[in-house]
């Protein structure tokens, strides 16, 4: 007679977040002018290319996105990190990335950050997406996976889909990066950074750190 046991339970213990959501409007003919107009004024990336400037939401034209972006910036705040002081995350860098069919995003992160985010202003989300990869590359051991049950504890990488809208927001040290790029849109996306403006740490646990 064999032992009864209890169904086990799978916990995921520390998980990255990845904060995904989608502007509510579509985008105004001058927002998409601007975007259009940006492209003539570029620098070459690994794969792609970017704009040279990289305080982008500082222009004029991106006013309303910019106070969409910082809407969810709060949001990340107050609702994943939580912090017990008076912060803010505030953004600091951002740039337009343009990404045709047969070009790539190279993998890499974000460093000077605390999170980033990407948002979209043209993507197909039938061959668009984002793909995230474990930090750790290296497994000592490393058994070949039965590619009819990937999940999340056993992939080395994951993607999500992105559709024109859409706003990704993520820890800036994770590692993403975009495959080369099928279909015959040119992929456009608004990526920045943040930072924390305000009290870190505590002054009784010597951890305090004004920014």
């Amino acid at each position: 007679m064999s032992e009864e046991s209890i169904k086990p339970t799978i916990h995921s213990l520390f998980p990255t977040p990845i904060y995904i959501t989608k502007i509510n409007r579509n985008f105004t003919k001058k927002e998409l002018q601007f975007v259009d107009n940006q492209k003539n004024k570029c620098i070459k990336n690994e794969g792609n290319i970017n704009t040279k400037n990289n305080y982008i939401l500082n222009k004029k034209e991106f006013k309303n996105i910019n106070k969409f972006l910082e809407k969810h910036c709060q949001n990340y705040l107050d609702t994943i990190i939580c912090p017990k002081n008076n912060l803010e995350l505030y953004i600091t860098q951002s740039w337009l990335n343009y990404t045709e069919a047969n070009q790539y995003h190279h993998k890499h992160e974000h460093p000077n950050s605390v999170v980033s985010g990407v948002f979209y202003f043209d993507s197909d989300v039938k061959n668009d997406k984002i793909l995230f990869s474990h930090s750790k590359d290296y497994q000592q051991i490393k058994p070949e996976i039965d590619d009819t049950k990937f999940n999340l504890w056993n992939s080395g990488t994951w993607f999500f889909p992105v559709e024109t809208g859409n706003l990704f927001m993520f820890p800036s040290s994770t590692t993403h990066q975009v495959e080369t790029k099928k279909g015959t849109n040119t992929r456009i996306s608004l990526a920045f950074n943040t930072f924390y403006k305000g009290t870190v740490g505590s002054d009784k646990s010597l951890t305090e750190l004004i920014l």
